[in-house]
C-alpha cells in the first residue's frame, strides 16, 4: 500500500498562511522539486529536522541564518563580499562560519573582513 506524501508547499501554507515569506515558499518548492525535505536539507547543509521545523513554523533556532541559506541556495540572491566579490548568501554564511586559518591568505582576509565591519556579517555570532 502506497502512502501519499503531503507536499511541502501544502505543509508550509498550512503553517505560515497565505502570507508566507517568499523564502519559505522557495524552500517548500525546493523540497517538492528535489523529492524530499532531506534533499533540500542536504543542499542547505542542515538536517531534515530543521527543514521540517522551518516549514511548520516551529523552528527555534536562528531563522535569519536559514533564510540566508535558502535565499542563496534556492533564490540565487547574492552579496558583494569585500574579499571574494559577488557570491550567494549561503556561501557568505558559510565563509563567516569558517575558523581562522593562518596558513591560507584568503581565509585570513575573510576572517578579518567578516569580523571587521562587513555589512553582510551577522553580528558577533561568528567571532569565537
Amino acid at each position: 500500500m502506497t502512502q501519499d506524501r503531503t507536499s511541502a508547499v501544502t505543509v508550509a501554507e498550512a503553517a505560515w498562511g497565505l502570507d508566507a515569506p517568499d523564502w519559505i515558499m522557495a524552500l517548500a518548492e525546493a523540497c517538492d522539486r528535489l523529492g524530499s525535505q532531506r534533499a533540500a536539507a542536504d543542499a542547505l547543509g542542515y538536517s531534515p529536522a530543521v527543514v521540517n521545523q522551518v516549514l511548520r513554523n516551529t523552528y527555534r533556532g536562528d531563522m535569519r541564518k536559514v533564510e540566508d541559506k535558502v535565499r542563496g541556495a534556492f533564490l540565487g540572491e547574492t552579496v558583494a563580499c569585500p574579499v571574494l566579490g559577488a557570491l550567494t548568501k549561503d556561501r557568505c554564511r558559510e565563509n563567516q562560519a569558517l575558523p581562522f586559518a593562518a596558513t591560507n591568505s584568503v581565509r585570513v582576509r575573510l576572517w578579518r573582513a567578516c569580523r571587521g565591519g562587513c555589512p553582510h556579517a551577522k553580528g558577533g555570532e561568528h567571532a569565537e
